[in-house]
């Protein structure tokens, strides 16, 4: 066998298989997955941070709040970061639809 005869042989389509619905299945059970490990990316995250917020001091975290959040409100950079951040996730989610 040569070179053409192998490409010969690459180039065309191979016969159907019979495999009783196996292929449908394995590619709905991979879709299945990817669902689940993409929930679980994002939810996990949220879960943790409940899980800690019981034990975090809320007085002191009341109070920091208190001081940082007019100086957030004020700040141009902050608000054009979180701007960018808004607009790099709305595009990401607009990509994986297409």
């Amino acid at each position: 066998m040569n070179d053409g005869d192998l490409d010969l042989l690459l180039s065309q389509p191979l016969d159907a298989v019979a495999d009783d619905g196996f292929s449908a299945r394995v590619a709905a059970k991979v879709e299945r997955t990817g669902w689940w490990r993409e929930r679980a990316m994002l939810f996990a995250p949220v879960a943790a941070a409940a899980a800690i917020v019981p034990f975090l001091p809320g007085d002191e975290l009341t109070a920091v709040a208190l001081k940082l959040t007019p100086l957030f409100a004020e700040s141009g950079a902050v608000a054009f970061a979180f701007a960018m951040l808004a607009l790099t996730l709305t595009f990401e989610r607009r990509m994986r639809e297409a």
